[in-house]
Parts: C-alpha cells; structure tokens; sequence
C-alpha cells in the first residue's frame, strides 16, 4: 500500500474540467476521422511510437518524445535531450519532427516541439483542365510543454499553435493537451492520461470551412513483470466517444435468400475493441529492444475486401550506442503499403561532456 501520496486538488479539477469540455465539444462532432482541421496530429511522429501501434500515454524509459503524447511524460531525467524523427508517406509526402527538453532551475521541466508535414506539389488547373501552374500544401506544428512532479505522481501541459496552407488559403489555431501519469515507486508500472487538442480556431481556410480540432481522451498503463524480459502496453482512445465503428456499405459478404446484401451490424465487441492499442518491447538488453504493436481500429476500418489482414500491426527496434539512440520501425496501415519510421535521439549532456550534467540512460 501506498502511503503520503499527496494528490493536488487543482490537477483534478483540471481534468473534469478538461474532460466535460471535450465531450461538449464531440457532441457537436459526431464521428470522428475527416471531420476536423489539422488531422495531421493523430499521425505518429516518431519510430518508437509508431511501432508500438501508434498511440501510447504511458510508456517513459528516459525518451524524450514521449511528451507530445503526454505532456506528463517530461521529468528531469531527459535534461537536454534532442531528438529528430523523419517519416515518408504516400505521393512524396514527408513527416519532420525535432524535439528538445531541459530541466528549469526552480521545480519542473520545459519540452519543445516543432513538426512540419509537408504535402508535396500539386498541379493547379482550370475548370477545363488547362494546366495553371502548381501549388504546395503543409501543415505545421510548433509546441511548448511544462511538467513537474509531486511524489508519484507527475502533470503536465502543452500549448501548441498549429498552421496549415493549401495553396493561397490557411488555417490557424491554438490547442492545448493536459496529461497526467502514475508511477509505481516500486514496480515497473505506469498509468497515464492524456486529454488532447483542447483549443480554438484562430482562421480558417474559408468562411464556410470546418474548424473543430481532433480532441481526443486516451489512458493506457505500461507495465513489466519482474522476471520477463518484456514490458507490455495498452492504451484506449477517443474514450468521449463510445461508438467510433464506420461500416463500409460497398462490404456487404453476405447475401439473404433472394441474393440481396445483407447490411453488417454494428455488435458490442466491435465497439468496445476499436478503442484499444497494444503495443510490447521484447529487451534483449538494456540497450536494445524489439518493438510491436497492434492498432485495432486501423485494422478494421482500413480492411479492403478479400485482401490480406495486416493492417494495424506495427514492428521495429530501439538500439542505443552510447549518447545516441537509432529506432527503426514499420507499420501496415493498408494493403498497398506500409510507413516507415526513423528517429535519432541523443543525450547531449554525454556528446558535449558537460560537468555535473545527467548521465541518465535511456
């Protein structure tokens, strides 16, 4: 049992706050996917992540990253930690990320974050398909993140101002993440939450385009048994909404007697499923791991009739080599390709020899 665990009351008036917040805005929503500005942030931004399904709110181990998906996931153990993150999708598009944090003289920890999306050339042409020219589209992402600790317990939030242009039209907003995190003082055991993309509007492309941000609730808990050399993890997202199931009418399998599709319903499970990411690290030793990872809601809404059924899995490697760390990961998000993900992390107290500065591993 654990025991003179202070638990701030501010903090938790945050998150019912932030929470009732968030589920008044979706109720204005409906669905989720297409329906708001700057989807880009749902996508993952670095190699570790992404092998691990894609989503994750509790897994730490010193990774500086970790914060742009739980600003609670910041303490002073990555004290002037860099990393950058490069990712190609599809027709040339490329993901950009660079990731920097330090720890503050009075109590706490600053992180930042800048991500830039950018979407490649277009050909721009009239309404009679006369060539005009071309155009360039991207979106960006700058962030700033403050967290501190109070006994097992950590909090943390992040402002980020978000831009996206499309040719000659913009958008631009201001949102703001809130994260919380429980961390055993003896097992290697952690729980996380993270309330995402609160925020407003700033402009929009047109008058008549969407603003609403991709708000999000995720909770997850990582976890290692003592003598297993794996730490496992499972989160749940878009916990506002409980229904998130799109049923693609063009799947229609199965005929009645008269040889008419019959419509697939809509069951328990499946609701209840589409919220879960699992993800695992196999050590190998302390400074290499295996990654895996499976995103069921991907599986299921990215399934293409008779084809094969690896979407949503997710595999890769973390390897550090002194101040520096390599992760190499590849996810199946549908069956014509899948991503890859690299990210470079370094400990720059270690490369630059600083004195009295962390040696924390990773």
């Amino acid at each position: 049992m654990i025991r003179n665990l202070s638990l701030p009351k501010l903090p938790i008036f945050c998150f019912c706050f932030c929470i009732h917040l968030g589920i008044t805005i979706t109720k204005a929503t409906g669905q989720i996917g297409g329906r708001q500005t700057f989807e880009f942030l749902r996508i993952p931004t670095d190699a570790r992540l992404a092998g691990l399904g894609g989503v994750n709110v509790s897994l730490y181990q010193g990774d500086v990253s970790r914060f742009q998906q739980n600003p609670a996931l910041l303490d002073d153990s990555v004290h002037h930690h860099a990393a950058i993150h490069y990712s190609q999708w599809q027709a040339d598009i490329n993901n950009f990320d660079l990731v920097y944090a330090r720890k503050l003289k009075s109590k706490g920890n600053l992180g930042f974050a800048a991500r830039v999306v950018n979407y490649g050339e277009f050909e721009r042409t009239d309404p009679s398909g006369q060539s005009l020219g071309s155009f360039q589209a991207n979106d960006f992402a700058l962030s700033a993140t403050y967290a501190r600790q109070q006994d097992a317990f950590h909090f943390g939030a992040t402002m980020k101002f978000l831009g996206s242009q499309i040719d000659v039209y913009q958008a631009y907003a201001l949102a703001f993440d809130i994260g919380g995190q429980f961390k055993h003082p003896k097992q290697d055991l952690r729980i996380g939450l993270s309330i995402q993309n609160l925020g407003f509007t700033l402009s929009k492309y047109t008058p008549e385009s969407r603003s609403n941000l991709p708000f999000d609730v995720q909770l997850g808990t990582s976890f290692k048994p003592r003598y297993m050399p794996f730490r496992f993890s499972i989160t749940l997202h878009h916990l506002y909404q409980f229904d998130i199931v799109f049923l693609d009418p063009n799947l229609n399998t199965q005929l009645d007697v008269n040889g008419n599709p019959v419509p697939e319903e809509k069951n328990f499970a499946g609701k209840l499923f589409r919220h879960f990411v699992f993800g695992g690290e196999l050590i190998i030793k302390p400074g290499f791991q295996l990654l895996v990872g499976y995103n069921h809601l991907i599986n299921r809404e990215m399934q293409v009739e008779g084809l094969g059924n690896l979407r949503g899995f997710s595999f890769g490697f973390n390897l550090q080599v002194k101040a520096f760390r390599f992760a190499i990961s590849r996810g199946t998000y549908h069956v014509g390709a899948g991503r890859t993900f690299f990210s470079l992390t370094s400990n720059l107290n270690r490369v630059f020899k600083k004195k009295g500065s962390s040696q924390s591993r990773f």
